[in-house]
C-alpha cells in the first residue's frame, strides 16, 4: 500500500488542526495547565484526545500545512481552544476572589502562600476554598464535561469554520463577569455576617471609648468568620453547580456566535 505526498498531508492535517485546539484548550484550563503538570504530558494528553475524537469529527477542509492559509487557520483553533479553557478558568478564579474577600474582612489578608497551580501568593483561605472546588468539580465529572465540550465545539464551529470575530471575543470579555457574581455568592454569607460584627464593634466604641478594639475584635471576627465559613461550606456544592452551568452555557454562545 502506497500513500502520496497529498494524502500524507491530508491525513496529518486531519489531526493537527484539532490537535491545536484541544491541545491549547488543556493549556488554558486550570489543573491541566497548571506548573505541577509537565508541558509534554499536556501536549500527550491533547494529542491522545485528538487522535481519539478525530473519527467523530466533521471533515475538515483540505488545507496546505505550510502556507499562510494554514497559518491562519493554527492561530484560529488557538484561539477558539484558549478561550475555552479560560472560560473554565472562571469558576476557579471565583474561588480565590472569594478567598480574599473573606480574608480580609476577618483580618487574614495577611496570612499568605504559594498556590502552586498559579505560582503566585494568595490567601491561605483562598487556596482552602479553591482546593474545596477542585474536589467538587472532579466529583462532579466536571473534567469530563470539559472535555465533552471541547469535542461538541468542533460540531458548533467545525475546522475551517468562521475566523475568530470581534463579537465572539467581546462574547468572552463580558462573560468573564461570572468570575465576580460566582465569589460574591460564595462569599456574601461571611461578608454579611462580619460586617454585623463591625458594626457592632462600632457600637461598643462609642459607648467604651477606653475599650482596647484590636483586642477583642480581632479574635471575634476569627471566631465568626470560621463559624460562618463551616456553615456556609455546604452551599458551595449547589453555587457551584449553577456556576458551571452558566459557563458551559456561555461557552455554547461563544461558539455560536463566533460561527454564526
Amino acid at each position: 500500500m502506497t500513500f502520496t505526498e497529498a494524502q500524507i498531508t491530508e491525513n496529518i492535517a486531519s489531526i493537527w488542526f484539532p490537535f491545536l485546539r484541544i491541545d491549547a484548550a488543556v493549556m488554558a484550563a486550570p489543573l491541566f495547565g497548571s506548573n505541577l503538570v509537565p508541558g509534554r504530558v499536556r501536549i500527550l494528553l491533547g494529542l491522545a484526545i485528538a487522535i481519539a475524537v478525530v473519527p467523530m469529527l466533521p471533515q475538515a477542509p483540505p488545507v496546505e500545512l505550510l502556507s499562510i492559509a494554514g497559518l491562519l487557520l493554527s492561530i484560529n483553533e488557538i484561539l477558539i481552544g484558549v478561550c475555552l479553557g479560560w472560560m473554565l478558568q472562571w469558576l476557579f478564579d471565583a474561588a480565590v476572589i472569594a478567598g480574599q474577600t473573606i480574608a480580609m474582612g476577618m483580618g487574614l489578608g495577611f496570612a499568605t502562600m504559594v498556590d502552586p497551580l498559579r505560582g503566585v501568593a494568595v490567601p491561605v483561605l483562598s487556596q482552602f476554598l479553591l482546593l474545596m472546588c477542585w474536589l467538587l468539580f472532579l466529583s462532579m465529572n466536571g473534567h469530563l464535561a470539559f472535555f465533552e465540550l471541547v469535542r461538541s465545539s468542533f460540531d458548533i464551529w467545525p475546522v475551517g469554520g468562521r475566523a475568530m470575530s470581534p463579537e465572539a471575543i467581546q462574547e468572552v470579555i463580558q462573560g468573564s463577569a461570572v468570575i465576580f457574581e460566582t465569589g460574591l455568592r460564595i462569599a456574601l454569607p461571611a461578608v454579611l455576617a462580619l460586617l454585623l460584627v463591625q458594626l457592632g464593634m462600632g457600637v461598643v466604641s462609642r459607648a467604651a471609648p477606653a475599650l482596647n478594639l484590636f483586642a477583642v475584635g480581632f479574635p471575634l471576627a476569627l471566631m465568626i468568620g470560621f463559624v460562618v465559613i463551616a456553615e456556609a461550606l455546604p452551599t458551595l456544592l449547589p453555587v457551584l453547580e449553577a456556576a458551571l452551568i452558566d459557563v458551559k452555557q456561555r461557552s455554547l454562545d461563544f461558539l455560536v456566535i463566533g460561527n454564526g
